[in-house]
């Protein structure tokens, strides 16, 4: 079954008061000693998202439409750009609160909504990207080369 698409008429959500906050997926046990050990507990845990929309005109109709009608009043997965450290991509998401009981006019055709909502997966770079980005603007071979240059290179 096909996830459902944010609809690219309505705005994004704004900058101000967005935030992520990905759930704990470790364990801290504080032994005897006063040390702690630290294991990770899930491979995957879900990202909250807080965000808000001002909506003007139609948009705010269109928006209560697309949360009742489309996510069956908030309830439906859906699927929507996120920004990210990396910028805009597509996540799968779900709203935790409901974005409709908490609306408010900002003047006569402007209204804010806002809601937490629950991403299923944050993308994070690969550990190629990661790599590659820590190399720049070195490749893995220029990098390896290097290595290899100065151990032989070496003198005692």
């Amino acid at each position: 079954m096909a996830l459902i698409q944010y609809p690219a008429e309505l705005p994004a959500p704004l900058l101000d008061g967005y935030a992520l906050k990905k759930g704990d997926n470790r364990i801290r046990t504080t032994m005897a000693s006063g040390r702690a050990r630290q294991r990770r507990r899930f491979s995957r845990v879900p990202t909250e998202l807080s965000a808000s929309w001002r909506c003007h005109g139609n948009q705010a109709a269109l928006f209560e439409g697309f949360v009742v009608h489309a996510l069956g009043d908030a309830i439906a997965w859906f699927t929507a750009d996120v920004l990210t450290p990396q910028g805009l991509i597509p996540h799968t998401l779900r709203f935790i609160t409901d974005p409709l009981s908490d609306c408010k006019p900002l003047g006569p055709r402007t209204w804010e909504y806002r809601a937490r909502i629950e991403i299923e997966n944050r993308a994070v770079m690969s550990v190629e990207q990661t790599v590659a980005g820590l190399l720049d603007p070195n490749t893995l071979e220029q990098f390896t080369q290097g290595v290899v240059d100065a151990v032989d290179s070496y003198q005692e």
